[in-house]
């Protein structure tokens, strides 16, 4: 997912907390893992559900520290693995990594979460959203949360006037933050969350019809050299670009890279022109994958509903290396290991360039969930499926050293009941 996938080498941090326990990698790009996930879900992970509040529950987000795994999204009621206990959580909730224990941590957020990143010591968790109050402290759509103290840290205080957080990460010395404000991409400190001008001169301007100015998604090479954004927007640092952009990421600010692709101008439909929806990097750092909506585009040079493979280049009228298309179904997240391409959404095929909807001559059945070869751009046998009938579809997939686990909004998991999440073992 973009750098939403695990860290390179899986391998357990220790966290200077004095408590002897593991911090999970926090999510970055290039994934190493073991052998591709198995394709039968863990029994004992934790349900999040469809109440009389929230009638299409699900996880935008997951991240792990220690033997803690915390989740957030849209809902307000969770339950353990069996579905016998019912607890009242919203939009938040953390259970045990192992056992699918759901903890007492239980914090009241007035908005969606949809983006979490752990401090590098797993003290903080840095959790954004759409929220403007948590646990009854008037907040603005971030915060920096204590975990030590449990409490939101009151030394950290952003102050961008933003509707909404949909990306975070720790780069270097700084957070990134990306979301629908102007500019749509913000470096700040992540003791005080003071802005800085790292990011003045790649900021993003203009919008798609219907869509505010905003940096959806992005995500940083291994090397820590290269950022590719996402979202809503027509020109970055005054340079024409339109939905994806490579910057540059120097020692004291970012620049426009020369990588760009005028593929990215051609509209899905008048009515959906930002379609871009996640993006991650290969392992070695060479390539990285995106993931779209938008529609079945049989027979024409869009991009939509499609999973696409590009160099990185400084070169600009790039094209993809190739494309796999699902034939009119959404890919809302992907996630590049050493393995495959993951992808997950709400579509039903992948190999479907001629789908219309419709399985098209050539292509396999691939429902929620599926893996692609990044040399030949085909989808490998891997198929464990997950459910689509809430038409959100899966948004996050986090690799750890337990396997592939999987944030989404419908009910089935390799045809067994798993709501709103669920782990697919190595």
């Amino acid at each position: 997912m973009r750098k939403r996938s695990g860290a390179a080498s899986l391998l357990a941090l220790t966290v200077a907390l004095g408590l002897g326990v593991s911090l999970a990698p926090a999510a970055q790009a290039g994934t190493t893992i073991p052998r591709l996930p198995q394709t039968n879900a863990a029994d004992w992970t934790p349900r999040v559900v469809d109440d009389g509040t929230r009638t299409d529950a699900g996880v935008y987000e997951l991240r792990q520290i220690g033997n803690t795994m915390y989740a957030g999204g849209d809902f307000t009621s969770v339950q353990n693995a069996t579905g016998t206990v019912t607890y009242p959580r919203t939009r938040l909730f953390s259970f045990d990594a192992t056992t699918g224990a759901v903890s007492a941590w239980a914090p009241n957020v007035n908005g969606q979460v949809w983006a979490m990143e752990p401090s590098p010591d797993g003290r903080y968790l840095y959790i954004g959203g759409e929220f403007t109050r948590f646990t009854g402290r008037a907040v603005n759509r971030l915060v920096k949360y204590d975990l030590l103290n449990q409490r939101v840290d009151t030394a950290f205080n952003f102050p961008t006037s933003i509707r909404k957080v949909t990306d975070l990460q720790l780069v270097g010395n700084r957070l990134v933050v990306a979301g629908t404000f102007p500019g749509g991409i913000v470096g700040v400190n992540p003791t005080t969350g003071a802005p800085d001008d790292y990011f003045r001169n790649t900021q993003a301007t203009g919008q798609e019809q219907g869509y505010n100015t905003q940096v959806y998604r992005f995500s940083v090479n291994p090397a820590g050299t290269r950022m590719v954004i996402l979202g809503s927007f027509t020109a970055i640092g005054g340079q024409p670009r339109q939905q994806a952009a490579m910057l540059t990421l120097g020692s004291t600010s970012a620049s426009v890279s020369g990588w760009y692709s005028t593929r990215w101008n051609e509209d899905c439909s008048t009515t959906l022109r930002h379609y871009t929806r996640d993006v991650d990097w290969s392992v070695d750092g060479n390539n990285f994958a995106i993931v779209t909506t938008g529609g079945p585009a049989p027979n024409s040079r869009r991009l939509c509903d499609t999973v696409t493979w590009w160099r990185n280049t400084d070169s600009a009228n790039q094209e993809p290396v190739w494309i796999n298309y699902s034939g009119g179904d959404t890919f809302h997240s992907v996630a590049v290991t050493n393995q495959a391409v993951f992808v997950s959404g709400h579509f039903r095929w992948l190999d479907n360039p001629q789908g219309r909807d419709t399985p098209g001559p050539g292509s396999v059945s691939r429902q929620g969930l599926g893996a692609i070869s990044p040399t030949t751009g085909r989808a490998l046998s891997w198929n464990p499926t997950k459910s689509i009938e809430g038409g959100r579809g899966g948004y996050d997939l986090y690799f750890t050293g337990a396997g592939l686990w999987i944030g989404h909004f419908e009910q089935r998991l390799t045809r067994e009941l798993h709501p709103g999440l669920g782990l697919l073992p190595y």
